[in-house]
């Protein structure tokens, strides 16, 4: 997309997905319509495996919504129109087709931890700092991370630490909270990240989007309803060309070839 606010790379089975509106990298209406629109390109990709999300340059990964954006509204509709795309945008990442790793760097506040945190891995940056303090700015998070999932993520007190005192924390707080995979040196976060993405290339697609699809599931229903959705899954994955393909490889010792999406 030309003059884009989020930028993509494909390397092989990967694409790299950069949220590029400088300062600070800050979710916009156009930046999340434009993540939106490159999600959809990656789609149409068969052969495409993983998705690493980042922010360009050294400040931030993304230092949330747009202020500057949210001070322009002028009727409640704006407002409200604003928080539909951002709860829609983290539903896009957590039901992406592929699994997306977040890699973190810099500051990553308010609707950036919403939009890190919500990707299936997240690999951090030492240097990142992490904040959600809406309260002090007259606000409470309104796109689906800080009152819905935070506190299926970290539990109700860690939820109320985190929002109610709104202090900034480091990656190596978020690693202890669960809400990062990894910590890495900052000049290691691209490669740690590829990495990670590289690994999962080489898995089953079909039984990585089976799995994320469970997981989602497992979030917002019941147990009971949770317990036929794994049977469903099993039937589904168990009958894929995958499942016989894997094991007949492991016990010819070589590479299983899997079949697309």
């Amino acid at each position: 997309m030309t003059n884009s606010p989020v930028r993509l790379e494909k390397h092989g089975a990967i694409y790299i997905v950069t949220l590029d509106n400088p300062p600070v990298n800050a979710a916009s209406t156009k930046l999340m319509n434009a993540l939106h629109a490159q999600l959809d390109e990656i789609e149409l990709d068969k052969e495409a495996r993983c998705v690493i999300l980042t922010g360009a340059g050294n400040k931030a990964f993304c230092a949330g919504g747009d202020l500057r954006e949210e001070a322009d509204f002028g009727t409640p509709e704006g407002a409200k129109a604003f928080q539909a795309l951002g709860r829609s945008t983290l539903n896009r990442l957590e039901n992406f087709t592929l699994p997306i790793i977040a890699a973190i760097h810099g500051y990553c506040i308010g609707g950036g931890t919403a939009i890190g945190w919500a990707c299936d891995l997240r690999i951090a940056a030492d240097d990142t700092v992490f904040r959600a303090a809406d309260a002090y700015i007259g606000m409470v998070p309104s796109w689906g991370m800080g009152l819905t999932r935070l506190p299926r993520y970290v539990g109700r007190n860690r939820a109320l630490d985190i929002l109610l005192l709104g202090h900034d924390f480091d990656a190596k707080t978020a690693y202890e909270f669960g809400l990062v995979t990894k910590v890495v040196a900052k000049g290691d976060l691209a490669k740690e990240a590829m990495i990670a993405a590289e690994r999962i290339a080489t898995a089953s697609p079909f039984a990585i989007k089976a799995t994320r699809e469970a997981i989602a599931f497992n979030s917002r229903e019941s147990w009971y309803d949770m317990v036929d959705f794994e049977i469903e899954t099993c039937e589904r994955v168990f009958a894929h060309p995958d499942a016989h393909e894997g094991p007949k490889a492991f016990a010819e010792k070589r590479k299983p070839k899997f079949g697309a999406l």
